[in-house]
């Protein structure tokens, strides 16, 4: 049992490094070699628990999808308001993103980059798992009268991670020079005009 322990936890640091550096350097040079670096081991150590580079990025998506889900179950029960869900989310990921300079956004951007089908398969269903989750409290919105019948569920729920993804990549690429926090206000009223039921005057 300790040594499954110590294992996860060499692993997690492993992942918590190609983090770190795929922010800073972008996928394509991040190596086996900077990761050891970083975490103050050796290559081969790296390899007693991953076999390559990309089993490494392929254990970090999964590692995002943890991290995506898990914002949206934190913030979403069944039992409270979609929109006022839909803006905790939101925030969970900016106050997320802030304290890890766009980790994980960034780097869902930086692994399709890297152009590997395997993984960007694997992001891909991270993603539409993303989506599945967003659509389910949409459409419980449009059954408590919160939001539009009218709407499109998928196409709303794509542009609600893709105006996350969006945000980020644009701030990576200012040298994280903004406040994300400030930035996304403007884009969430233009969100919650588009989807909001004028019929309903709560939330």
């Amino acid at each position: 049992m300790q040594l499954r322990k110590d294992t996860l936890i060499r692993q997690k640091e492993i992942v918590l490094a190609a983090r770190k550096l795929i922010v800073k350097y972008g996928s394509e040079n991040v190596t086996i070699k900077k990761m050891a670096h970083e975490i103050g081991v050796t290559e081969g150590a790296i390899y007693r628990h991953f076999n390559s580079k990309k089993d490494i990025l392929s254990f970090l998506i999964d590692d995002i999808e943890e991290t995506l889900i898990g914002d949206i179950a934190k913030n979403y029960s069944g039992k409270v308001g979609s929109i006022s869900s839909l803006a905790k989310i939101l925030m969970e990921h900016i106050t997320s993103i802030e304290q890890r300079r766009g980790v994980t956004f960034q780097v869902i951007a930086e692994i399709i980059s890297f152009g590997d089908e395997q993984l960007n398969t694997k992001v891909y269903n991270v993603i539409n798992n993303y989506v599945a989750h967003i659509k389910d409290i949409l459409s419980e919105g449009i059954k408590s009268g919160i939001i539009s019948p009218d709407i499109d569920v998928d196409a709303v729920a794509k542009l609600y991670f893709g105006m996350t993804q969006g945000l980020v990549n644009i701030w990576a690429l200012s040298k994280y020079s903004f406040n994300l926090e400030k930035e996304y206000k403007p884009l969430w009223e233009v969100f919650i005009k588009s989807i909001k039921n004028p019929e309903n005057n709560g939330e």
